[in-house]
């Protein structure tokens, strides 16, 4: 891998993804002063509901797509036909799911109405996942950085441009249906991209030039579906562990609190970012050829990348502690003050979630990647039930505590297992050994 080539890509994404995140941040901050915390809560968990779905629309389609390209080489477009398949009945399936949701639970209108119209924002998810997948096979990184900063950018202009005209016209619902708006031109990129894909218009990069895949077999739909079920499974988890706290904050609590808590995550979503460029942006599909092609390589970036994770974590989590009493009531307002210790203690999770990612990737190569899903299962249950228990006795103080314990269990569940399996038995053992 050329140096200055992947330093250029990684500074392209990571320009990219500062640059999105700083919006989406932004976005955040506006809304949350805006809304207040209580409506800003209903808001919150509606938009952490539909987006804890959307992994279903698609379920695991794109990570597939990074490992069989990475394997197979241009082989691979053998699967695009089922992959196809799959995507249009799971996302019907998905968008059913959300509006029976909003159905079947007692919600008042506002939230109903709200998850209505976030319907589009599944469609959104999956268009962006689908075709960030095209692009980084493709190693198009500056128009990967691009589908990532525009919906952010389109969601904060037309909040700012609504509440200019008309600023007691702009609640809940009226940001849902602009996140909604935003979802259309995404869908309709997305849709041109998958177009030359299916018509194997696309340049797969660190692969032989195509050759015919004609004779082979192609994929179907219920092979697709197996194939991926434990990226979807994994996408579905990480959300859980990630997002379920917000939901169930509104339910067993109250929505301001909800709005309270969305903060501190808003704040710890920026503060991820680091580890979420390296590897799930530039790193994954290199990940994916280096197990199976350069063995000393995928050793030499596990090892480097965990010293290097866990150095920036916990620089991230002593910034965290130091700056929120001073950024919280600076960006949020006096109204979110119950928000700073709630984050103090979600800092803890920096180094943690750094860690994870470092070692977690090395279980999505090869035959590790049902492992990994079940692991992140164990998990995100984890989460799940202590979060339940935790907010009904703690509050907000609580579902943090329950977050960290849970990222720490998924770190010693991820570092145990990479140590034994995916490096414990490996021919050259006392290299690949970590200690």
């Amino acid at each position: 891998m050329n140096i200055k080539k992947s330093l250029k890509a990684l500074s392209s994404l990571w320009a990219g993804s500062i640059m999105a995140a700083f919006l989406a941040f932004l976005t955040q901050v506006m809304v949350a002063r805006i809304l207040g915390p209580s409506e800003y809560g209903v808001l919150s968990s509606a938009l952490s509901a539909a987006t804890l779905i959307a992994p279903l629309a698609g379920f695991g389609i794109p990570q597939l797509w990074l490992k069989i390209f990475g394997v197979e080489g241009w082989a691979g477009i053998r699967w695009i036909p089922a992959s196809f398949k799959f995507i249009k009945i799971s996302s019907t399936l998905t968008i059913i799911l959300l509006i029976t949701w909003a159905l079947a639970i007692q919600h008042n209108t506002e939230t109903k109405i709200i998850l209505f119209v976030l319907t589009f924002h599944v469609a959104h998810q999956l268009f962006t996942e689908i075709t960030s997948s095209k692009l980084q096979l493709e190693e198009r990184y500056q128009l990967l950085s691009m589908i990532q900063i525009i919906p952010h950018g389109l969601r904060l202009l037309g909040i700012s441009t609504m509440y200019l005209i008309s600023p007691l016209s702009v609640d809940a619902i009226t940001v849902s249906l602009i996140y909604a708006g935003v979802a259309i031109p995404t869908v309709i990129f997305g849709m041109i991209e998958m177009s030359k894909m299916k018509g194997r218009s696309f340049s797969l990069k660190g692969h032989p030039p195509q050759n015919s895949s004609d004779c082979l077999s192609r994929p179907s739909l219920y092979k697709v579906f197996v194939d991926s079920l434990p990226f979807g499974m994994a996408a579905t988890f990480h959300l859980v562990m990630f997002q379920i706290n917000i939901i169930l904050i509104s339910y067993i609590a109250t929505p301001k609190e909800a709005g309270i808590y969305n903060v501190a995550f808003a704040i710890m979503t920026a503060v991820y970012l680091t580890p979420s460029v390296i590897y799930q942006k530039f790193l994954l599909p290199k990940i994916h050829r280096w197990s199976t092609h350069d063995r000393v390589r995928f050793v030499e970036v596990y090892k480097k990348g965990n010293l290097a994770m866990l150095l920036l974590g916990i620089s991230a989590m002593l910034c965290v502690l130091v700056f929120a009493p001073w950024a919280v009531p600076v960006l949020f307002g006096e109204k979110y003050l119950d928000a700073i210790p709630v984050l103090q203690i979600l800092s803890i999770c920096a180094p943690l979630r750094f860690l994870a990612c470092s070692v977690g990737v090395t279980l999505v190569t090869q035959e590790h990647m049902k492992s990994k899903v079940y692991l992140m299962g164990v998990a995100a249950l984890f989460n799940t039930l202590a979060s339940i228990v935790f907010i009904k006795h703690m509050n907000l103080t609580g579902a943090a505590i329950a977050t960290v314990l849970s990222d720490l269990l998924l770190l010693s569940l991820y570092y145990f297992f990479a140590q034994k399996y995916v490096f414990g038995h490996t021919h050259n053992h006392s290299t690949e050994k970590l200690t």
